[in-house]
Formats: structure tokens, C-alpha cells, sequence
């Protein structure tokens, strides 16, 4: 058998532009597997009818290229109904009551002018349902609206239909009932045999890892096709003050009690890994058993600097490269990302050294509230929103420092992106991510997080410092230029030759 897995990446969606580091970070681990001799399919179980355009997008990026192959469940089950409508039991009564009360929305249609999906809604105008259709514009199954935060969690029956027949005088078809699936599980892995199917037709003697990139399909993958599954994780799993007993919410406390099923997790922190090992070995109330958890594999996203950087260092390295009175961020404009604590930190900034300037890059719904605090506190010449733009961290060329206030992270892609092009970060000192990436004092500075007072010391100890920031600048680069891809890529082959000694968690549980 080849030594080298096929993987299969499996995620919720990947929309360019959307869904921050997590999209970008999905798409480079793709890349690098690939690269480096892995055959690499990215599957999709976005509820979208085209991802043409997104594909095509991700390669002018250069998140992706014409090797890059990405399947999506809602076009696959248009285009193969049958997979769905094998699976389906008809002895599952369905949980959907399309009541008098209800009123269907128009057709959406798809770029060759079908009929992709229709919404249907209750008297208050709030969703119960939608029906999806196939290529043909038949349909094919009905999904429950469900409100809860951990919704893919749910058993609620998922219809699955065919045609019926055209009413009399009327438009449209009335679908016919085949069956059931038993909630978003039932429908995941219907598609996903398919999908394992297809890989070992093509991979007859290749072994197959699947790599969870979200807990909404991770959760679900168990004993699909008998391939051993690795979760990464992306984000911390706490809420404030994200200490490591911090309350979690429910989405996080349930995939909690699901570590034992996979045949490994990647943290991006050994900080969160031990933390995690700490909260489940104190945690009496878990129903399974810490002991019994997966193997952890610290693998943190690898900075990556540009070709010309790696050819020529000395392009970004130092203060005579960057424009000492301008920092950057880029960042969400979101509550997580704490952008008002930057804005706010310029305020002081500002006061001591009018010249300086920050141009923040990025989009979201806080952009209002942003751009209304810059007016409040009259730095409209100072502080600019730039919007969302795909080429930000190359800002970072350029800089003097980049800023990050989050209130929490998984690793933070802003810091690597930006180190690797020679610019040291100022960053709060936050779980997880930035203490482990910078060295205070030596490769950027961690201020306490929430300070916004030290946050603005920090920045006015280095903006204008030729000095501070050109010993900063070089020792950033050098420490990216150590950690790039092929430290991630040896901690992944390290991990297939770990697996290809041992038996699927769900073929020995």
C-alpha cells in the first residue's frame, strides 16, 4: 500500500472572503498537503447550488490552482439524486407539517435558470422549512429550519422526495415522499460514502485520512466508509475571561464529549492542548471518559513568506523598508477581532505623536459602529477603514507594526502573514495564539490583554523608533523564515505514519 494518504478535507464551506482565518487557513493546509504528494479533495457541505465562482476566485487568490479539487454536497446531490434517495428510510415518519398557515416563497434559480430551492414560512414571516430541487428542478428534500446554535445537531427527519405529479392548471410539481433521514448526519454521510466511493475507484491502492476542519461535520463522520478522521481545531473553545475552567457554550461542551471517536485532534497551541487535558481530567460531569480522548498533535499554521522574501530576505527585512508612523490591521470587523480597543488605543496614540496613522482592512457587521467611534473621537484623518481587500497582508510589507486586540484566538493568521513579511506585531497577550508566535521584547511586544493604555505605550515605543523597529523587523522574519511550511508538513507526515499503524477508532470501538 502507498505511504502517502489520499485527504479528504471535509468542512462546512469555504466562500472566498468569508469566514476569515478559517477560510484562508482551510485553503493553505489544502495547498501544502497537495505540494507535498498528497492527492487532496475539499468537500463542501454548503447549501449552495455553484461553486464554480468560488473556485475560480480561490485560484486568483492563490489560495488554490487548477490541481485544487472541490466537491459540494448541494451540487452533487442535484447532479446524482439517487444518492440521496437510496439512503433514505421509508419508515422514518416525517417531522415537517406544512400548514395551512404557511406561504412559499418564489423560486430561487441557479445559473442555468432551475429552480435550486424555495422558502417556506409560517404567518409571522419566520422560515419552517425550505425545499431544495435537483438539476431537473424535481424535487428532492425538505430541511427543517432549525433555531437552535448547535443545529446540526439535531434528529429532526429530513425528507427526502421525488416527483409527484403537475397539478391541474397548476405550476410546479407536488413532491412524493421516498423517506427519511435521521437530522444533518443522516444527510452528511449519504453524500460522503459517495464521495469515499469515488476516491477509492480512483485510489484503488492509496490510503484514505479524512481531515475535519469544522465541528458541524466532524461530529457526524464516524465509521463513514471505515477512514480514520483527524479534527483540527480552529478557535479557542472558551468564553470570557477564557481562562482554562472558563464556561464554554453548547456547541463547544458537545464536541467535547466527542473527542474519543477520532483517531486524532490537531491544536494549533500546546497551550489549548494542555488546557483542554487539564478541563477533562477535572471535568466529573463529562460522559466520556478524559482517558479515552483522541491522540493531540500540536500543528500550528506555518508563517509563509512570500517567494521574493524567501529568495531575497533583505527586500522586507528592516526599518528601511516601512513607513515608521503607519500600522495596519487586518481583522474581521467583528466582536471577537475588539477592533474599538485599537481605535480607542489610537486616541492616545494620536495625542503623543499626531503624525502616525492606522489603516485597518477587513469587513463585517461592527463597520457602522467603527466608522461612527472614529468620528466620536475625531481621528478620521488617522484611523481608515479600508473594507475587506484580498491582497491585506501584503500591507504588512510596508508597516511598522501590525495591531491585534482580539478577545480571543485559535493562532492568529494576521501575526504569521505579517512576520513573514518582516513586520513585528503588537499584540494582546490572549488564549491562544500570540504568546506562542511572539516573543515580548525580542520579536514583537504582548501587552495585558484589555489594556488599552499599555496597548498605546507599546505602539509609541516602537512607531518612529528606526531603532526598535528594525531590530524587531529582522528578528520576526528570522523567526518565520524557521517556521514556514516544511516544520507544519513534517508534523503532518508524522502524524499519516502514526495512523497507518492503527485501526480506525471506529472500526475497534
Amino acid at each position: 500500500m502507498h505511504s502517502d494518504p489520499v485527504c479528504l478535507i471535509i468542512t462546512s464551506r469555504l466562500r472566498p472572503g468569508l469566514d476569515g482565518g478559517y477560510t484562508v487557513a482551510t485553503m493553505r493546509r489544502a495547498q501544502l498537503l497537495a505540494e507535498a504528494g498528497h492527492p487532496v479533495v475539499l468537500a463542501t457541505v454548503d447549501l449552495h447550488p455553484d461553486y464554480t465562482p468560488f473556485a475560480d476566485e480561490f485560484r486568483r487568490l492563490g489560495l488554490a490552482d487548477s490541481q485544487t479539487v472541490m466537491r459540494n454536497l448541494l451540487e452533487e446531490l442535484r447532479s446524482r439524486p439517487a444518492i440521496l434517495r437510496d439512503a433514505a428510510d421509508p419508515e422514518l415518519a416525517p417531522t415537517i407539517d406544512e400548514s395551512a398557515g404557511t406561504h412559499r416563497e418564489a423560486f430561487e434559480l441557479d445559473a442555468a435558470g432551475v429552480p435550486w430551492r424555495q422558502v417556506v414560512r409560517d404567518a409571522a414571516g419566520a422560515v419552517v422549512f425550505t425545499d431544495f430541487f435537483d438539476a431537473d428542478g424535481m424535487p428532492l428534500f425538505r430541511l427543517p429550519f432549525v433555531a437552535a446554535p448547535d443545529w446540526w445537531r439535531t434528529e429532526a427527519v429530513i425528507d427526502v422526495l421525488t416527483a409527484g405529479h403537475t397539478p391541474t392548471g397548476g405550476a410546479g410539481v407536488v413532491p412524493s415522499r421516498v423517506g427519511g433521514l435521521t437530522g444533518f448526519g443522516a444527510l452528511y454521510r449519504a453524500w460522503w460514502r459517495a464521495v469515499v466511493d469515488d476516491q477509492r475507484a480512483l485510489h484503488p491502492d492509496v490510503r484514505l485520512v479524512a481531515i475535519a476542519e469544522a465541528r458541524q461535520v466532524g461530529e457526524h463522520w464516524q465509521g463513514t466508509g471505515g477512514v480514520p478522521l483527524v479534527h483540527t481545531v480552529h478557535n479557542a473553545h472558551t468564553t470570557p475571561p477564557h481562562d482554562w475552567d472558563s464556561p464554554m457554550d453548547v456547541t463547544w461542551s458537545g464536541w467535547f464529549d466527542t473527542l474519543p471517536q477520532y483517531d486524532a485532534v490537531v491544536w494549533l497551541t500546546e497551550r489549548q492542548r494542555v488546557e483542554v487535558a487539564r478541563r477533562r481530567e477535572a471535568d466529573a460531569t463529562s460522559t466520556t471518559p478524559a482517558a479515552d480522548d483522541a491522540p493531540g498533535y500540536v500543528i500550528p499554521h506555518p508563517a509563509e513568506p512570500p517567494a521574493d522574501v524567501v529568495t531575497d530576505p533583505s527586500t522586507v527585512a528592516g526599518a528601511a523598508h516601512r513607513d515608521l508612523d503607519r500600522a495596519v490591521m487586518v481583522a474581521r470587523l467583528a466582536p471577537q477581532k475588539r477592533l474599538d480597543h485599537a481605535i480607542r488605543a489610537w486616541r492616545l496614540v494620536i495625542d503623543a505623536r499626531p503624525t502616525t496613522r492606522l489603516d485597518i482592512y477587513g469587513d463585517g457587521p461592527l463597520r457602522a459602529d467603527l466608522q461612527a467611534l472614529i468620528a466620536e473621537l475625531d481621528l478620521g484623518d488617522a484611523v481608515t477603514l479600508h473594507g475587506y481587500t484580498p491582497d491585506a497582508p501584503e500591507q504588512s510589507r510596508t508597516a511598522a507594526l501590525l495591531l491585534l486586540t482580539s478577545v480571543y484566538e485559535g493562532q492568529s493568521l494576521a501575526i504569521t502573514e505579517a512576520m513573514a513579511r518582516g513586520c513585528p506585531a503588537v499584540s494582546y497577550d490572549i488564549a491562544y495564539g500570540p504568546g506562542e508566535l511572539i516573543t515580548d521584547g525580542e520579536t514583537g511586544r504582548l501587552v495585558p490583554a484589555g489594556d488599552i493604555a499599555a496597548l498605546a505605550d507599546a505602539v509609541l515605543g516602537m512607531l518612529g523608533n528606526a531603532t526598535e523597529i528594525d531590530r524587531l523587523s529582522r528578528a520576526s522574519l528570522d523567526w518565520a523564515l524557521a517556521n514556514g511550511p516544511e516544520r507544519a508538513l513534517a508534523r503532518w507526515e508524522r502524524l499519516f505514519a502514526d495512523l497507518a499503524g492503527r485501526t480506525p477508532r471506529a472500526l475497534s470501538s
